[in-house]
């Protein structure tokens, strides 16, 4: 079981630079995030809830140790951490496109077993995590609806803390509990791991989460309005 920790975010310390800018693919595109600070607790699964481009997903991964935070002040436990230390205890709950995402699901949770000197072996795992037989010999990222049950089970071997995922809808989440990833996201936090779960609305998320962190974005309408009645003579365009 992991010791207790606490992650927090500090921006109070950021002028110049006021947001977080992020592309993440053809797939899902920029993400910007503006700053604010934040606590985190171990033990919990959080819902980061809001529009695509609102932040859900840079947060997400910058929790993941996936991007730089030069701007910000992040600590674990009261002592400042940089990007290397997220990282280094962080594991990404979707596996395609991931490193690990070619390995077979047994010799990844053995080889962490026996790496992490852990007194689990693979049939206690395996159990824990709702894991199938018939598809234990199966790539990571060939699997369907398990593919992120087995994803946390490697990271459960592989002894990491913060689970982070891709940002995702309410009804992918509900289809994903559905085939029980609620059961392995538990066996988590049980273990004192955290989880975070970005999201357009908390539709579902709500049910699950324990904290749902509502993430939007301020729009100056005024100042929209005063550009089309400069532009147009038509600022009643604005609402």
């Amino acid at each position: 079981m992991h010791e207790k920790f606490i992650v927090q975010i500090d921006a109070s310390h950021c002028t110049s630079i006021v947001e977080g800018v992020a592309h993440f693919g053809r797939d899902y595109g920029i993400d910007c995030w503006r700053y604010r600070n934040l606590q985190f607790e171990s033990g919990k699964i959080y819902g980061l809830i809001g529009e695509y481009g609102h932040g859900c997903m840079y947060l997400s991964y910058l929790l993941g140790g996936k991007i730089n935070f030069d701007d910000l002040r992040i600590c674990l436990n009261g002592t400042r951490i940089v990007r290397s230390d997220l990282e280094r205890i962080s594991w990404n709950l979707e596996p395609n496109r991931q490193f690990y995402g070619k390995k077979v699901v047994k010799k990844a949770i053995e080889s962490a077993c026996k790496k992490n000197k852990l007194e689990s072996g693979f049939a206690e795992i395996q159990e824990k995590f709702c894991l199938t037989s018939k598809r234990e010999n199966m790539k990571l990222k060939n699997l369907s609806g398990e593919r992120w049950r087995a994803s946390a089970a490697v990271g459960f071997a592989e002894k990491k803390k913060i689970f982070y995922a891709p940002y995702e809808t309410s009804t992918f989440y509900y289809d994903m509990c559905g085939s029980t990833l609620l059961k392995a996201l538990r066996e988590l936090t049980d273990k004192g791991a955290m989880v975070v779960l970005p999201a357009g609305s908390d539709d579902f998320l709500k049910y699950i989460a324990d904290e749902c962190i509502f993430l939007k974005r301020d729009y100056d309408i005024d100042r929209l309005r005063q550009r089309y009645q400069e532009l147009f003579q038509k600022g009643d365009w604005i609402l």
